[in-house]
């Protein structure tokens, strides 16, 4: 029988690798206690209870604590512990009976699958053909010896054969060597015979042929039928503008099943690599194939091969977990039914571990309602669940925690073990994580690449390069544990001077490491890749309109669960309303102050129309400024994605179009009902919905535009100074700058402004259309018009014709010709029968006596006509006036019907009764200054003066109204086409 001596001897050798000497001492101690307890038993019923009370005790502990893989690594060294007690015992039967019932109750008590412990057992004791499943052997040798279902793969000079065993169920990997070489495991000597749990980060070393690493034979079991794909990257080069940063002489392949970590301090480029991987950049000269397809040149074949996972969050915090991923699904898979990818999502959602949280709220990073984890792995769903085959993560571990950043790494590896080709730029990794990857890129600065080969490898080769010793802390060969920061300082290693002291100079410079890595990489083995057809891909873009509503469903279902944006978009127009209407509620009869609110002494209706507008405009602004700044790394990715930007923009302004429609209707409802403005609910709705539309748009421009919040929001009462100062309220128009006035016409300075265009059409509409004055405006229009012909027009033209024939004497007088510039224009207002025939003789050369007698008949003959007609026209207001009284009542009802519509400081206003000048001359022409309201202009482009009830364009005559409104709608529509035209254009 096998001494206890040489069992604890064993107990020892088996713990050595693994734990102090001083634990060791402790365990053994635990192991003599045990055995004693275990000796003192007389009886096979006590042996028996005392084993099943111990194990179940020390299984239940164990469980509570260990998962899955780390138990069944223990019960592989306690099924190699029995096999080293079976090589020794000679009284087996006993012994195998005991020790057999003792793993197989630990195997059941740790809940290992039957078939994973009988695999375990039959690979360890060598017996491969009792293995279930071949497909889980594979063997390394240089000869195939027997013809078997195992997987053989051909490796010269390694003089035997590497078995190993893969249990899928624990992503573990056993192996053993059967042979003559020194082969070793992490530096350390592999002996023949011995059972080696493969680890990931390991490499097995041979004498005379490549390593083999973790991942290499993780994957041949793994990537059965998966496309192969290859990403060659050759001579590519880039530089900023007017700086020598970038990537520089770039040539490596990536191949199908590789996780490849691109590591270097920042700002060495790491980031512009990727976006010259992901085709975001162009490079300078060079180009990148994806098998034999050129990635800049062919992009319609490349689309949705490749996915980009970029360092900024994408998700939309409004949106619970299942709608961000859920409404991008439907932008990637549009050839997938609602119910295909409803059952997609759930399934991602269940694989990443995120289901249980499907419908919280994302939160943004600084509000949170999910972990950082949770997010970051959110943020990779949005990519995984189109299934791309290359993905790339630019920092996907940044401001995580360790365990959050090893969750997030374990997801990439999977992918890569799918035979994705993943990419991850990552700054700072943990020794575990940096053995994941497969290859690393180191980058130095200035872009210039210094290695390219497996992580493990990497720190040997930077101190063979420098004839370094390798330090202990910087690749421990025991524990396995690489510092991945060693890379870095042998990299930057300064020259000593002769002092002693380090000096500012490197001992190898950027250039000279790239040009080493650039001798390495050349060799064959570094440039294998496939020329295969591209695999297919599940992404698929809807139509353009299916877009434009689910982008329109996002930004809908995003406002609604925003408590604070609902509280603010739809309370704050009614509020505004309130706040100006009470306060502008103002006015009594003179003669009867008891009488109460009367709107038709308001003074304050013209102010509250200006402050509507300009609520309209402000409002309108405040919620659209800030609607595509805040989607800009959403957009990004939309962009990759070659979304369509036209439907994306769409959803935004239908989205404000419906939202400014019902804020205007809030606003003039409590507004006007306040204030008791009758019959104009209409005409309000339009005029200012219609400006508020005008803002919105402008305020996506400057969202498009700016990249900063604080500018945007600086830029908004910038916006709206201009829109108070020439609105033609606050500063009469006539009263600006002399180097901005027209005499004639409102200033072009003033037709640009929104607020100018609204608050006219909205005044010349109060005092045109209410029920009272509708029924004079056009006979007063007209009797305005003769008076002013009749007392102003004909006498100034009669005195200047005096004048003119009192200067006949000296026809080439500057001041006479001015005169009969004068003339000749004052002639061209009067309309009295179809205007003056002779006018084109009206001139210095041709004005004869006969000519002037002519002009003094005419306007004598008109004076007349217009005596006349004016009459005519007071007896028809007569008419008017009398048909109303019929309609409506006595005197005190007419009388109460023109005050609930008629406003007498609007009036005053809009007929200019404060201002004493009648009229003006400017540049020989009488320019009428009463009654704006009633002149009729004299431009055909549709330029007149402020408050004209008319606008001419051409030969056709609009109302003021119509004319301004559509003239809003222009102003939107060229603000659109440049937001369209912008936007389009902008990376983000």
């Amino acid at each position: 029988m096998v001494s206890i001596d040489n069992i604890k001897q064993f107990i020892r050798l088996f713990l050595k690798k693994d734990f102090t000497a001083q634990l060791i001492n402790e365990y053994i101690i635990l192991f003599e206690n045990y055995y004693e307890q275990y000796k003192g038993m007389k009886n096979e019923s006590k042996d028996s209870e005392f084993l099943y009370t111990i194990l179940e005790q020390t299984t239940l502990q164990i469980n509570a604590t260990m998962p899955q893989k780390y138990r069944l690594q223990l019960v592989i060294r306690l099924l190699i512990f029995e096999k080293y007690i079976f090589k020794y015992f000679q009284q087996q039967l006993a012994g195998n009976k005991s020790i057999h019932w003792v793993l197989q109750s630990v195997a059941e008590n740790f809940k290992i699958n039957p078939s994973d412990f009988l695999n375990c057992k039959s690979f360890i004791n060598e017996k491969l053909f009792d293995i279930s499943n071949k497909k889980d052997l594979l063997v390394f040798g240089s000869k195939k010896l027997f013809d078997t279902e195992f997987t053989f793969i051909e490796k010269e000079n390694i003089g035997g054969q590497i078995y190993f065993l893969h249990i899928a169920n624990v992503e573990t990997i056993l192996f053993y060597y059967k042979g003559s070489e020194n082969l070793k495991l992490n530096h350390n000597l592999i002996f023949t015979d011995n059972i080696y749990i493969l680890n990931k980060g390991t490499v097995i070393s041979f004498e005379n042929s490549a390593p083999i690493y973790f991942n290499d034979i993780l994957k041949l079991f793994l990537t059965d039928n998966v496309p192969k794909i290859s990403i060659r990257v050759n001579n590519l080069e880039y530089r900023y503008r007017n700086s020598k940063n970038g990537v520089h002489n770039l040539s490596v392949t990536f191949n199908t099943g590789q996780l490849v970590g691109i590591i270097g301090r920042s700002g060495v480029g790491k980031s512009t690599l990727l976006n010259l991987l992901n085709g975001s950049l162009k490079p300078d000269k060079g180009d990148v194939l994806i098998n034999h397809i050129n990635l800049y040149t062919e992009t319609k074949n490349t689309e949705g091969l490749i996915g980009f996972i970029p360092q900024d969050d994408l998700l939309i915090e409004e949106l619970t977990v299942y709608e961000n991923l859920f409404l991008n699904s439907q932008l990637c898979l549009g050839e997938l039914t609602k119910d295909e990818i409803n059952e997609k999502v759930n399934n991602l959602l269940i694989d990443l571990d995120l289901f249980d949280i499907r419908d919280l709220k994302t939160g943004s990073p600084l509000n949170k309602f999910i972990s950082g984890g949770q997010r970051k792995r959110l943020n990779i769903a949005l990519e995984l669940i189109r299934e791309p085959w290359i993905l790339l993560a630019d920092e996907p571990t940044s401001g995580l925690s360790s365990s959050d950043a090893d969750e997030i790494m374990k997801l990439l590896t999977e992918q890569a073990i799918k035979g994705k080709i993943v990419i991850i730029n990552i700054h700072q990794p943990s020794s575990d994580n940096f053995k994941l990857f497969d290859e690393i890129l180191v980058l130095d600065k200035e872009g210039y690449t210094v290695y390219f080969g497996n992580p493990v490898d990497s720190i040997t080769y930077f101190n063979e390069t420098t004839g370094r010793y390798i330090n202990s802390s910087d690749h421990c060969d025991i524990c396995g544990n690489i510092n991945h920061e060693s890379v870095f300082r042998i990299i930057e290693e300064k020259k000593i001077d002769e002092f002693g002291n380090s000096t500012n100079e490197r001992k190898v410079s950027p250039e000279e490491w790239n040009r080493l890595f650039i001798e390495k990489n050349s060799k064959p083995e570094h440039q294998t890749y496939t020329n295969d057809d591209l695999p297919s891909v599940l992404f698929k873009k809807p139509g353009k309109f299916k877009q434009f509503i689910i982008f329109s469903k996002r930004n809908f279902l995003s406002k609604i669960s925003n408590n604070q944006y609902i509280f603010l978009s739809v309370l704050v127009s009614p509020v505004l309303a309130l706040i100006l209407s009470l306060l502008c509620r103002s006015g009594v009869d003179p003669y009867n102050p008891d009488s109460g609110y009367i709107f038709a002494f308001n003074k304050n209706i013209h102010a509250y129309l200006f402050m509507s507008v300009i609520v309209a405009l402000f409002i309108g602004l405040i919620i659209s400024a800030e609607e595509i700044f805040k989607d800009r790394g959403i957009l990004k990715r939309e962009s990759f994605l070659k979304l369509d930007k036209k439907s994306y923009l769409l959803s935004k302004i239908g989205f404000l179009f419906f939202l400014s429609l019902i804020q205007t209707f809030l606003y003039v409802s409590i507004g006007n009902f306040i204030l008791e403005i009758k019959e104009m609910f209409l005409i309000y709705w339009l005029v200012l919905f219609a400006t508020s539309f005008f803002a919105n748009i402008l305020g996506l421009l400057i969202s498009t535009v700016f990249n900063s919040v604080i500018v945007i929001y600086i830029l908004v009462p910038i916006l709206i100074v201009p829109q108070l100062l020439l609105s033609g309220v606050v500063v009469q128009y006539d009263q600006l700058n002399k180097n901005f006035v027209s005499q004639q016409y409102t200033p072009i300075i003033g037709d640009i402004m929104a607020s100018r265009w609204a608050y006219e059409a909205l005044m010349v509409a109060q005092f045109k259309n209410n029920p009272y004055q509708k029924s004079y405006f056009d006979i007063e229009m007209d009797e305005s018009n003769v008076k002013f012909d009749l007392i102003f027009l004909i006498p100034v033209l009669s005195k200047t014709l005096n004048e003119i024939m009192q200067d006949s004497d000296h026809p080439e007088n500057s001041e006479r010709i001015n005169k009969i510039t004068l003339l000749k224009n004052g002639l061209k207002k009067i309309d009295y029968a179809g205007g003056f025939k002779n006018i084109n003789q009206v001139n210095p050369n041709e004005l004869t006596n006969e000519m002037i007698t002519r002009t003094e008949n005419y306007l004598k003959t008109a004076k007349t006509y217009y005596g006349k007609r004016l009459n005519n026209l007071s007896i028809d207001k007569d008419k008017i006036t009398r048909a109303l009284h019929k309609n409506i009542g006595d005197n005190k009802s007419f009388n109460e019907f023109k005050n609930k519509h008629y406003n007498v400081k609007l009036a005053e206003i809009v007929l200019n009764r404060t201002n004493l000048e009648t009229y003006t001359v400017s540049e020989n022409v009488i320019l009428r200054k009463i009654e704006p309201i009633y002149q009729v202009p004299d431009s055909k482009s549709g330029r007149a003066q402020f408050y004209s009830s008319t606008k001419k364009i051409g030969r056709h005559t609009m109302n003021t109204l119509a004319f301004n409104i559509i003239t809003l709608w222009i102003m939107t529509i060229i603000v659109s086409i440049l937001l369209y035209l912008l936007f389009s254009k902008k990376p983000f």
